[in-house]
């Protein structure tokens, strides 16, 4: 051997053999998780698109600055826009059944996410927050804060979107740790 290199020196059939598999498996693995990663984030985002067309279409707002997905017993797409007189809105939008009952929030009458957070945090200091979203349950407008308790429960918390009220709490526990 020269200078540490392997100047001369054969690896043996398998070796080489083992190595040229695990590079294929790996190059597969790698294409099929980046194929699932696209495909789940396509899932998590569709129609996203037909919602902004049909709200920009049919509704007083002019922009949209957000979609996000709402997920209860009803599923909704919710839309932050702002209409002609520069009015910011929430607008609920149903993604079952062909006729859409809307619902339609404006934000100067609610209490902002970030003060809501505020409050949530001076009440559970050890918690770690995981999402805010705007909710609808039964026809009343909600913040959904999702967190993880001092307890390590995840933990749905529904407060008023008006005046921070509290309107249900689910608290679930891990199984498998």
């Amino acid at each position: 051997m020269k200078n540490g290199a392997f100047t001369g020196r054969k690896f043996p059939g398998w070796l080489k053999w083992s190595l040229l598999i695990l590079l294929l498996l790996s190059v597969i693995f790698l294409v099929l998780a980046i194929y699932l990663y696209q495909d789940i984030r396509e899932s998590k985002v569709s129609g996203y698109e037909e919602t902004r067309q049909q709200l920009l279409a049919n509704t007083s707002l002019t922009e949209i600055t957000a979609i996000e997905q709402f997920n209860g017993a009803q599923s909704y797409h919710v839309v932050h826009g702002v209409n002609g007189e520069g009015e910011e809105k929430i607008v609920f939008y149903p993604l079952a059944g062909n006729e859409k009952n809307l619902t339609t929030i404006d934000k100067s009458e609610i209490i902002p996410e970030n003060q809501v957070q505020l409050q949530w945090q001076e009440q559970c200091s050890d918690c770690e927050l995981i999402e805010v979203i705007p909710a609808l349950s039964d026809g009343n407008a909600l913040w959904e804060m999702t967190y993880i308790d001092e307890s390590g429960r995840y933990v749905f918390d529904y407060l008023s979107i008006y005046d921070g009220a509290q309107y249900e709490k689910y608290r679930f526990t891990s199984m498998f740790n």
